[in-house]
């Protein structure tokens, strides 16, 4: 790939970043909706492929029927599930975040109780950093768990954050590698 147009496929990757992260920062709540929202569209157009396809091939005699089925099957599944978030998508969000605390949560009483059960088998004192993680991740879940939509708001805004961060510096690296780019081929000539 030649440099400047690397320079200029960075350039391009910033811009939707930075629209990204600005919608996150902005409407929090909308944007949850929105995500689900675009899930279930390409859901639905999941789902309308395969009907398609399994519409389509149902003409050809030589077709496998069980083929068929599973293509007709996968397409109502799509399509359910896609109307189902697109006319619940807080519900969804909340339960996602729900699931989300709660395997956390069992991941960290698994590592309390993996620390607990070394230190009962090898007699030597374990620092207390080393319940710090598992601890802190007991909170999070409960936190979590207590207040799922919030946390999901809490996650958007942080998700915000981090893209209009990589935009930044995608823009920043693009500018940056443009004028080396110019400054060697002035030099070079």
């Amino acid at each position: 790939m030649k440099p400047i147009s690397h320079i200029r496929y960075s350039l391009i990757r910033s811009v939707p970043l930075l629209i990204l992260g600005i919608f996150l920062l902005i409407n929090p709540e909308g944007s949850i909706s929105t995500l689900i929202r675009l899930l279930a569209a390409i859901l639905l157009v999941g789902g309308l492929f395969s009907l398609y396809y399994a519409w389509s091939d149902g003409r050809n005699a030589d077709l496998d029927k069980g083929l068929r089925g599973l293509l007709y099957m996968t397409a109502l599944v799509f399509m359910v599930f896609a109307v189902l978030l697109l006319l619940f998508p807080n519900f969804f969000a909340t339960l996602g975040m729900f699931l989300s605390g709660l395997i956390l949560f069992l991941f960290s009483v698994t590592q309390i109780t993996g620390v607990i059960r070394f230190r009962k088998a090898v007699p030597i004192g374990l620092p207390w950093y080393l319940y710090l993680n598992p601890v802190a991740m007991l909170i999070l879940s409960v936190v979590i768990m207590i207040d799922p939509f919030q946390s999901a708001k809490i996650l958007v805004v942080f998700t915000g954050i981090i893209c209009l961060l990589y935009a930044i510096t995608e823009g920043i690296q693009a500018i940056v590698s443009y004028r080396l780019f110019k400054r060697s081929n002035t030099g070079s000539k």
